[in-house]
C-alpha cells in the first residue's frame, strides 16, 4: 500500500512539474514572439531632441534637423564637435523643403559593429532622395546615396548579414539595387539579388490606392484573416475630393521560417494627397503601414494588416 502511495505521489508530482514546465515554455514563446514583432524600425521623432550614441563611444549625441533657404540640413552635435551632414554632398544640399514630404529619419546598425547606421530619407527638387551615413573614426562617411523611391532593410535582425535595397517603382526590378556593409565598406550584392520579397503585393497596393475609384474587386493580395476594419480604411479615402500620388517606401522584414526566408515584412507607404480642386494649401502626407505575412501555398506575400498613420 505505502508503494502505491509513494508512486501516485512520484507520478502526480512529476505530472505537477511537467505541467509548469510547459507553462513555462508556452511563456517563453509568447513573449519571445511579442518581443521580436515589436522590434520595429520607425522614423525618429525629429521635431523633438533626439539623443543616440551615433558613435559607439557610449555618449548619445544630438541629432537636429534645420531648415535655412529653402534646405533642409541635419546636424550631429557631439559634446566637442557639430557634423553637418551636408558637408558630405557636392552640392551641400541634402533636402529641400516641401511641406507634404517631409525627411524621415531611420536608425539602424546595418554594419552590425554596434555603431548605427543614419538613413535619411526625403525629397530634392521634388525627386525622391535618400542617403545612408556611416561613422567611421573622425567623421560620418557618405555609404549610399540615390534618387529610388522605394528602399530597404532584409535580414535585419536575425543571423544574416542586413542587406539594403533600393529601386525605382516606375522601372522595378529592372532598377534594384542592394548591397551590405562589411568593415566599413559596402559590398554591392546586387547581381546576387534579382527579387525583392513583397514587392509585387506592396506595388499592387500603391496602385490600389492611386487609382482614382476603389474597383468592385479588389486584387488577390489581402489574407483571408485580415481585420474588415482594416480593409475599411481604402473606402476612407473620401477619392471623390481627393487624389494620392505615391511618393515613397521603406521596407524591413521582421519575422523569418525556419530556412531563413522573410515570412513577414512591414512597408511604410507616402503618398501626396491633393485636393482636386487644384489648391496647394490642399496638399498633405499620407502615411499607411502595411504589414505582409508569407503565403505557405503559393509562396506569395498577402496584406494581413493596414495602418493610416497620417
Amino acid at each position: 500500500m505505502k508503494i502505491i502511495i509513494i508512486k501516485k505521489k512520484l507520478l502526480a508530482n512529476t505530472v505537477l512539474y511537467l505541467s509548469l514546465f510547459a507553462v513555462i515554455i508556452t511563456l517563453i514563446y509568447f513573449i519571445s514572439n511579442n518581443f521580436e514583432s515589436i522590434q520595429t524600425i520607425s522614423p525618429i521623432n525629429i521635431s523633438q531632441d533626439a539623443h543616440y550614441d551615433l558613435t559607439g563611444d557610449g555618449i548619445k549625441e544630438t541629432l537636429e534637423m534645420l531648415n535655412s533657404q529653402n534646405k533642409i540640413d541635419f546636424n550631429i552635435k557631439s559634446s566637442k564637435y557639430d557634423y553637418y551632414l551636408s558637408n558630405e554632398i557636392k552640392d551641400k544640399t541634402l533636402f529641400t523643403i516641401n511641406n507634404h514630404w517631409e525627411p524621415k529619419v531611420f536608425i539602424h546598425d546595418i554594419s552590425r559593429d554596434n555603431i548605427p547606421e543614419i538613413i535619411l530619407i526625403g525629397s530634392k527638387d521634388n525627386k525622391p532622395t535618400s542617403y545612408i551615413f556611416h561613422w567611421n573614426k573622425d567623421k560620418f562617411n557618405l555609404i549610399s546615396s540615390n534618387q529610388n523611391n522605394i528602399s530597404g532593410i532584409l535580414d535585419c535582425k536575425n543571423s544574416r548579414t542586413p542587406q539594403f535595397y533600393s529601386l525605382l517603382s516606375s522601372e522595378g526590378l529592372s532598377s534594384l539595387k542592394s548591397f551590405m556593409l562589411i568593415n566599413n565598406k559596402s559590398l554591392d550584392t546586387s547581381k546576387e539579388n534579382v527579387t525583392l520579397p513583397s514587392l509585387d503585393s506592396a506595388t499592387q497596393f500603391i496602385n490600389l490606392i492611386e487609382f482614382q475609384y476603389l474597383p468592385d474587386d479588389l486584387p488577390g493580395i489581402f489574407t483571408s484573416t485580415i481585420d474588415k476594419n482594416n480593409l475599411s480604411l481604402l473606402w476612407t479615402l473620401d477619392k471623390e475630393n481627393y487624389s494620392y500620388t505615391f511618393q515613397n517606401a521603406f521596407f524591413y522584414d521582421y519575422r523569418w521560417n525556419d530556412s531563413g526566408e522573410p515570412s513577414s515584412i512591414r512597408w511604410r507607404l507616402s503618398f501626396e494627397k491633393s485636393d482636386k480642386k487644384g489648391s496647394n494649401a490642399g496638399k498633405s502626407e499620407l502615411v499607411l503601414l502595411i504589414d505582409l505575412n508569407l503565403d505557405q501555398i503559393d509562396s506569395s506575400y498577402k496584406i494581413n494588416s493596414i495602418q493610416k498613420i497620417s
